[in-house]
């Protein structure tokens, strides 16, 4: 409906109005649901395009991975931000189809990286809660992997931390699973949506990627009183590489740097990039052949 609706529970009046922007609203939902569906049973598939944006190992010096990131481009609407097609194909239940399309495109991205001679670096790809709980999920992976002729020391999953909220047990199982073939396993926007530091510590992950919110209080200038730092030295506690995203300043770098911080990932590496635009920007990184 395109009516918004209002109660009076005490006189029982009913109000409802008409509002224009809802209406577009809607309309514009309806639109971008109609080309994922059209996406995933493979119609124009290359409206869902990848960008890959660099993460830098902080002791080395190189650039060691990459994250995926789905792009969008709508013949109605143009570039769709992910923040907003995401959340319309998992309301319609279209993200294990989109799903697919992503991890088969960062999976080809890495045979690309692959036959330039980088083998050590790897490329992580977000995974919805729904996406890994599917029964077939690890074994579809698998077989994509296989299929690609791709080393599964070079595929990361980013699963955001909420989603051990519920389901736990489940998805820890599935994590050990896929870690013993060699996947890697990063936790997203770790401190903001999962409070238990107690099962954190049985999560079974290579990597926590501290939530740009941390990063952006770096800015402040009492760096000493963010918690970043201790974020940073919790996560060695608990056996993880930590990852820090969002990093656009020199002074957070620093800070990351001098904190002992492993990874990095933001606008002052480099913003997210086609392709060719990665390799190239890796060459430039680090142009040796053996990665």
């Amino acid at each position: 409906t395109t009516e918004k609706s209002l109660r009076n529970e005490d006189n029982g009046i009913h109000v409802l109005f008409f509002d224009q922007n809802m209406a577009m609203q809607i309309s514009r939902e309806d639109k971008i649901k109609k080309e994922l569906v059209q996406i995933s049973d493979g119609i124009r598939s290359e409206r869902l395009y990848m960008q890959y944006q660099p993460i830098l190992n902080l002791n080395q010096g190189k650039i060691c991975g990459f994250e995926a990131l789905a792009r969008l481009t709508s013949d109605h609407f143009g570039r769709v931000p992910p923040n907003e097609f995401i959340p319309i194909a998992e309301k319609n239940k279209l993200i294990v189809q989109l799903g697919d399309v992503i991890i088969i495109k960062a999976l080809q991205f890495l045979q690309k990286l692959q036959q330039k001679g980088y083998n050590q670096v790897s490329v992580s790809i977000n995974i919805s809660a729904v996406q890994l709980l599917r029964s077939d999920f690890s074994s579809n992976l698998i077989d994509q992997i296989k299929r690609w002729q791709i080393n599964p020391a070079q595929v990361g999953l980013e699963l955001t931390e909420s989603i051990f909220a519920s389901n736990y047990d489940e998805i820890n199982r599935i994590i050990r699973y896929l870690r013993a073939l060699g996947i890697k396993i990063a936790i997203d926007d770790f401190g903001t949506g999962y409070s238990s530091l107690a099962r954190e510590r049985e999560i079974y992950a290579n990597y926590l990627k501290i939530d740009k919110h941390f990063i952006d209080k770096l800015l402040e200038a009492k760096t000493e009183a963010t918690i970043t730092s201790d974020i940073i030295s919790m996560g060695h506690k608990l056996g993880h590489c930590v990852i820090a995203e969002g990093v656009e300043y020199e002074t957070q770098l620093s800070y990351l740097r001098e904190n002992g911080c492993d990874l990095v990932q933001g606008y002052l590496i480099s913003k997210p990039l086609d392709d060719d635009q990665a390799i190239e920007h890796l060459i430039h990184d680090n142009p040796s052949s053996n990665g």
